[in-house]
């Protein structure tokens, strides 16, 4: 009898044990999309922002997500899904689809892609995100930086704001044209701005609904007629973007351009900026200069972002009664400007501490009016905006944030990268993955089966 009672409780508790379990199963499941944030800074939270962005959305928007599978991108691409995944969690309008680049090649030829990236599509209006522009790395050994909830937020945002604003890009000079600049472009229209190359002459003006003229990297000098046209436009309210490249004689070839500078109180001291101490592997004609405090620059200080520069001129300002001039990036304290430039191409180069300029060199100036107004932004660097290397370091986010600037477009996102751990991939041999397979799934469950057994025989034999 003493028996029967002591299986038949053994019985009910197990019943219960059962029960609990289903019950609280079918509960956590009605919770839907409960989930609890145990990370440092609730990092892996979506912000307030990205939350009022969601749900804000009142279209039916598609969320194509496109990957490639390799070994080195798995952790990179359960990043971006996850992250999509929670978007899709706060509005029903969003509809997120996963494909393989390589497995729907016609499907991504219909939208130019030819690299991971991120399709938003709302009505007849879409937005792309490379993947490759929301990882960068962190500020300890082995981490990176995932700027996901940035960019796939402001692309949303992009599709349901009816704001746009102008750039025109200066031709004729020798300028970076759009064609070598296409990741600049792209970039500027999914940011709803629309874009197109003009030329000037004394009967042909700057258009009138121009937000910002680009001058970048001429190599030739501006005609009088097209100098005057150009100050016609600023005279009227315009917002210039003017970055300079580097040419063997620029000290006489470029007159109405130095004048242009000067009269925002930039003055080009024709000197290759050279920079032992923070260059990069290419040599010390490329560098990674410091950031100094502005709107422009702000974000990216904040995200330890540096933009990548090569073959950089050196500036210097003047005091301006009608114009502030702000610094916003300078080289390195060990660093050169070199003046010698015949020198230079024949690769020799030496600190000549009468000649040169010493550092750290003003590489880019900020001018705004006396009532804080922007009016426009001059650079020592173009290449960093070719297609080849707008990718490295924060160059993307610096011309973008400076065009941006310029043309007075408020994004209003304070949104952080998350900083996580990279993981490095163990490779075992055939025998090292039997091993672990005999030892977790077949040694370990027959230990506690062993253990089970023995605990029933001896309590049997009692």
């Amino acid at each position: 009898m003493k028996k029967w009672m002591n299986h038949t409780n053994s019985g009910i508790i197990s019943a219960a044990v059962i029960g609990i379990f289903i019950l609280l199963t079918l509960f956590m499941s009605s919770l839907g999309g409960f989930q609890l944030d145990l990370s440092e800074g609730k990092q892996n939270t979506l912000s307030e922002q990205t939350k009022e962005a969601v749900k804000a959305i009142t279209e039916d928007t598609r969320v194509l997500v496109f990957t490639v599978n390799s070994s080195s991108d798995e952790l990179l691409n359960r990043e971006v899904t996850d992250l999509v995944d929670e978007y899709s969690k706060l509005n029903s309008k969003l509809k997120v689809e996963k494909y393989n680049l390589e497995s729907e090649p016609l499907l991504a030829q219909q939208y130019e892609l030819n690299s991971s990236s991120i399709v938003i599509l709302q009505g007849d209006k879409q937005q792309i995100v490379s993947m490759i522009d929301l990882f960068s790395s962190g500020e300890n050994e082995g981490s990176y930086l995932f700027s996901g909830e940035e960019k796939l937020t402001q692309a949303l945002l992009s599709l349901e704001s009816d704001e746009t604003h102008k750039v025109a890009f200066l031709t004729g000079h020798g300028e970076l044209g759009l064609s070598a600049a296409t990741t600049l472009q792209t970039s500027l229209n999914q940011s709803n701005m629309e874009v197109a190359e003009i030329t000037l002459s004394e009967d042909t003006a700057v258009p009138e609904d121009t937000d910002v003229l680009a001058i970048l990297g001429p190599q030739e000098d501006l005609s009088d007629a097209e100098l005057k046209q150009v100050q016609k436009y600023m005279d009227n309210g315009g917002k210039l973007f003017l970055t300079l490249g580097f040419h063997e004689d620029m000290e006489n070839e470029w007159k109405n351009i130095d004048a242009l500078m000067k009269q925002y109180g930039v003055v080009d001291e024709h000197a290759i900026m050279v920079d032992q101490e923070s260059s990069t592997t290419n040599g010390p004609l490329w560098s990674m200069p410091e950031l100094e405090s502005h709107t422009v620059t702000d974000k990216l200080i904040q995200n330890h972002l540096q933009p990548v520069f090569s073959l950089s001129l050196g500036l210097s300002a003047e005091t301006q009664d009608k114009w502030m001039v702000t610094s916003i990036l300078e080289s390195s304290d060990t660093s050169y400007g070199e003046t010698d430039i015949t020198g230079l191409l024949e690769n020799e180069t030496n600190n000549d501490t009468e000649e040169d300029l010493q550092g750290p060199v003003k590489l880019g100036y900020a001018i705004e009016t006396t009532d804080g107004n922007p009016k426009a932004v001059i650079l020592g660097a173009t290449t960093f905006m070719q297609d080849y290397e707008i990718g490295s370091g924060g160059n993307r986010d610096f011309v973008l944030n400076t065009i941006n600037y310029l043309a007075e477009k408020e994004n209003g996102l304070t949104i952080r990268p998350r900083e996580q751990m990279g993981y490095e991939l163990a490779y075992l041999t055939q025998a090292q993955g039997s091993a672990i397979f005999a030892i977790a799934v077949i040694g370990m469950p027959l230990i506690f089966v062993i253990i089970g057994a023995l605990l029933w025989w001896r309590r049997r034999k009692k």
